[in-house]
């Protein structure tokens, strides 16, 4: 009885430590997790995505501040901005993929004609004829 109850103790213990360790206050989790997403997004926006990017304008245009029209066609102005490089981006990542594919259809290319030139070769090696040696 007495080492059951010292094992019920025990178990409790552990399930208590456990719940209190993994148990995260509403008010420490919610700001860190803005904190994540908004790193994430800046993240994303770096990389150049335009899906995201556009999802940003409509907040910077939303959460504009009554501050003035000089401060609203500051913040339209970076949004513009940011809108094209991400355009740019998008584009040379578009050209660094041809170039990528063009160079892959040249290697195909000399690769074949290296096929055939071994298989030219290796006909030779088989046909002695070809050589003029034996005649």
């Amino acid at each position: 009885m007495k080492k059951s109850l010292i094992l019920l103790g025990a178990i409790a213990v552990v399930l208590l430590m456990v719940s209190t360790v993994t148990a995260v206050p509403q008010v420490h989790s919610t700001p860190m997790m803005e904190i994540v997403n908004e790193v994430e997004q800046k993240k994303t926006l770096i990389n150049g995505k335009i899906g995201v990017f556009s999802d940003k304008i409509v907040d910077k245009l939303v959460n504009v501040e009554p501050g003035g029209i000089i401060s609203w066609l500051i913040n339209l102005i970076t949004s513009l901005i940011e809108f094209i490089m991400n355009i740019i981006n998008f584009i040379s990542s578009v050209i660094q993929l041809a170039e990528l594919i063009i160079t892959l259809i040249n290697l195909i290319t000399t690769l074949y004609e290296a096929i055939l030139q071994f298989i030219e070769w290796i006909q030779g090696i088989l046909n002695p004829e070809s050589f003029g040696i034996f005649e």
